[in-house]
C-alpha cells in the first residue's frame, strides 16, 4: 500500500509539473553537458554524469557513472574492495530551463569485487546489484559560461547477490540510496 502510493505520488508530481513551469524560456540554449564530483576523489570515489538535454526541454536523460577503490578509507589488509556503478535517469524539471528543482527515476547497476592480497591472493569474489531510485535535486547553471552545479538524492529498492570470498553469498537486496552533495560540471 505505501509503495503504491509512493510510487503514485512520484508519477502525479512529474506529471503536474508542467503545470508550474515558466513559459517564457524554451530550454538552456546547451545540448548536452558532463559533471564530476570533486569531493569524491579524495575518498577513492570518482563520481561523473553524463546529462543529454535535447530530449526535451523541460526533462533529461541522466547517465551516472561511478567507481570505488576501497571507498571511505576502507583500507583493508587482505582484501581491497572495488565498485564499479552506472545508471540512467530520466529527470524532470520544474522550469523550462532545465535547472532549478528537479524530481528524478532511474536504474542503477552495481558490480562488487573483492580481491584477496598477498596470502588471501586466491581468494576474490563479485557480485552484481541491481536498483529502481526515485528523488529529488537542484541544479543552477551560469548563463554565461556554461559551468553548472547540482545535487540530488535518490532512494529505492535493490535486488541481487553479492559472493562472499569464503564462498558463501551476501543478499544485496533491500533499500538503496544515491547522494550527490556536490558536482560542478560544464554543458555546450
Amino acid at each position: 500500500m505505501k509503495k503504491s502510493f509512493l510510487l503514485g505520488l512520484v508519477c502525479t508530481v512529474i506529471f503536474i509539473s508542467s503545470v508550474f513551469a515558466q513559459k517564457e524560456y524554451e530550454g538552456n540554449g546547451k545540448d548536452m553537458g558532463v559533471a564530476i564530483n570533486p569531493v569524491g576523489v579524495l575518498f577513492n570515489w570518482v563520481s561523473a554524469e553524463v546529462n543529454l538535454w535535447q530530449i526535451d526541454r523541460t526533462a533529461e536523460i541522466n547517465i551516472p557513472i561511478q567507481y570505488m577503490h576501497n571507498p571511505f578509507g576502507l583500507e583493508d589488509d587482505d582484501y581491497d574492495l572495488n565498485i564499479f556503478a552506472i545508471g540512467v535517469q530520466y529527470r524532470k524539471f520544474f522550469s523550462e530551463r532545465q535547472e532549478g528543482f528537479f524530481v528524478q527515476a532511474g536504474w542503477q547497476y552495481a558490480n562488487f569485487g573483492v580481491d584477496g592480497k598477498e596470502e588471501f591472493n586466491n581468494r576474490s569474489s563479485d557480485g552484481n546489484v541491481n536498483s529502481i531510485l526515485f528523488g529529488l535535486g537542484y541544479r543552477i547553471i551560469s548563463q554565461s559560461n556554461g559551468l553548472f552545479w547540482a545535487a540530488a538524492l535518490s532512494a529505492g529498492k535493490s535486488w541481487g547477490t553479492i559472493e562472499d570470498p569464503d564462498g558463501g553469498e551476501i543478499s544485496g537486496s533491500g533499500f538503496a540510496y544515491d547522494i550527490d552533495f556536490f558536482k560542478i560540471g560544464y554543458s555546450w
